[in-house]
C-alpha cells in the first residue's frame, strides 16, 4: 500500500476512532440517573485532547507519513461523519414530529369553533389577544 493511502488511513482512523469512544461514552451514560452524561462527556474530550497531543509530542512520525494525505483523510472522516450526524438527527426529527404535520392540517382547514375556515398567517398562529392580560 502506498505512503499516500496509509497516511489518509491513518487520519480517517484518528476520526473514527474518536467518534467511537465519544458514542460509547454516550451510550454508557444515556439511561444514567442525574445529569452524568454531559460531564462524562466534557473529561473523555479533555482525555482524548490530552492523549493526543502526547502522542503527536512524543511518538515519532514513521518515515511513510505525509502531513499533507493525513491531513486529507482527517477533512474527508470529518464531512462524512457530520453528513451522517445531520442525516440521522434530520430522521430522529421527523420520527419526532411525525403527527405534528397531519394536525396542523386538519387544524387549518376549520376554525376551533367549527363555523369555517381557519383564519391564515401569523394572526392564526398567535393566541394573544389585546387587552386580554392575566396580570395586574
Amino acid at each position: 500500500m502506498s505512503a499516500a493511502a496509509l497516511s489518509a488511513l491513518l487520519g480517517a482512523g484518528l476520526v473514527t476512532a474518536s467518534h467511537l469512544v465519544t458514542l460509547l461514552v454516550a451510550r454508557a451514560t444515556a439511561g444514567a440517573d442525574g445529569p452524568v452524561a454531559a460531564p462524562a462527556l466534557a473529561t473523555t474530550y479533555v482525555l482524548k485532547v490530552l492523549v493526543l497531543g502526547w502522542v503527536l509530542l512524543t511518538v515519532p512520525a514513521p518515515s511513510w507519513l505525509l502531513p499533507g494525505w493525513t491531513a486529507g483523510g482527517v477533512l474527508a472522516a470529518l464531512v462524512v461523519s457530520v453528513t451522517l450526524a445531520a442525516r440521522s438527527g434530520a430522521r430522529a426529527t421527523r420520527a419526532a414530529l411525525g403527527a405534528v404535520p397531519a394536525v396542523r392540517r386538519r387544524a387549518g382547514e376549520t376554525r376551533a369553533d367549527g363555523a369555517g375556515p381557519a383564519a391564515t398567517g401569523a394572526a392564526a398562529d398567535d393566541d394573544r389577544r389585546q387587552g386580554d392580560h392575566g396580570h395586574g
